[in-house]
């Protein structure tokens, strides 16, 4: 359950950075794209482009659904996170305050990918808008 807690917590940390609604920001774009694993699109899952200079700044998120993502971006060279979790099989737990039951789930997608990506995507007016990640769990 910690990293179900730990990917809540960078998710909302995400969003909160890269959503701000202040127009005096620096410029974006919208891009666009599609996640495979494995040859097979990704379900559900979040992508996050975070300057990849390591300078901090913004960073810009988008929820993926059946493999495709959607977002507004700012410029530059960004390092690409992917994140997706699913049940793990077998286990489940019921809450006591609502009698629900619920399950464990575990990050999926390879760390290669996320905490310890090398993928990278450059945004600009001018260039590539749509990208494809195209992952593989080896």
């Amino acid at each position: 359950m910690n990293s179900l807690f730990r990917i809540a917590v960078l998710s909302c940390l995400a969003c909160s950075v890269g959503c701000s609604g202040d127009d005096s920001g620096p410029p974006t774009v919208s891009v666009s794209g599609m996640i495979t694993l494995d040859g097979t699109p990704v379900p559900e899952g979040e992508i996050i482009f975070r300057s990849a200079d390591g300078g901090g700044g913004r960073a810009d998120a988008a929820q993926i659904k059946d493999g495709k993502f959607s977002m507004e971006s700012t410029l530059g060279n960004k390092k690409v996170e992917i994140r997706a979790l699913r049940p793990v099989a077998g286990a489940s737990t019921t809450t006591l305050e609502t009698g629900e039951v619920g399950g464990e789930v575990e990050q999926y997608i390879p760390e290669q990918y996320n905490d310890k990506s090398t993928l990278n995507a450059e945004v600009s007016e001018s260039g590539e808008k749509d990208f494809k990640f195209e992952l593989t769990s080896q």
